[in-house]
């Protein structure tokens, strides 16, 4: 990555690890009808098993569905994609170009659920776009339940602590209706058991990227 990061006095942050977090205006309507489209497919398919645990993950083929709702969370990650990019090559928008394959799954997440703690394999970015966050208001209930939260990927980072214990520490994101994360797909993450009253529901995507050029 040519990502820089300088501060004053001779110091600088390496190996950052870039995160899109946005939250997009104006999609109550859009995220209306996804929600309406997820629970028929649900009804229609019994879904996959892979990290999630107490709910339902849809085949990896939301990307094919057809529906412009879809096509607009496409362009959604298509902004994510491209400024992650832009940030990891040092290169504008302008004088990139690539092969980008999107592969998107619906989730749907019930009171206890949760995913395990895994990364996905084969792909540049990866994220998720919430659709329905859900209602957890009780207040005995943890601030981080059912949020997606980050590990730190660097070894050995526990061996020797260092005053303020700065790395190491847990980062995690309060889900958003119409709020989309994007990440590295090596970067391992899980969702925290989620304890709210209604379902929660989502679309997770991963990003491949292939024949990437950047050009004067």
């Amino acid at each position: 990555m040519k990502i820089k990061i300088e501060l004053e006095n001779g110091v600088r942050l390496v190996w950052p690890t870039p995160i899109f977090n946005r939250l997009y205006p104006n999609t109550k309507e859009m995220n209306t009808r996804l929600l309406e489209i997820i629970r028929q497919k649900e009804k229609e398919d019994k879904g996959i098993t892979k990290s999630i645990i107490g709910g339902w993950h849809s085949a990896d083929d939301v990307h094919t569905w057809g529906y412009p709702e879809v096509d607009q969370l496409i362009d959604f990650i298509s902004e994510a994609v491209t400024e992650l990019t832009k940030l990891s090559t040092g290169v504008a928008e302008a004088k990139l170009s690539a092969d980008t394959t999107y592969i998107a799954w619906a989730n749907i997440l019930r009171r206890g659920g949760y995913n395990k703690a895994h990364t996905h394999p084969g792909s540049a970015w990866s994220g998720v776009y919430y659709i329905e966050a859900g209602i957890d208001d009780n207040p005995e209930i943890p601030e981080d339940a059912g949020c997606i939260e980050f590990f730190d990927p660097r070894h050995g980072i526990e061996m020797v602590p260092v005053p303020g214990n700065p790395f190491g520490q847990r980062i995690w994101f309060p889900p958003e209706n119409g709020r989309l994360l994007c990440f590295p797909a090596w970067l391992r993450h899980t969702v925290n058991p989620y304890m709210g009253k209604q379902e929660r529901v989502s679309i997770a995507f991963n990003v491949r990227i292939e024949k990437f050029e950047s050009f004067d």
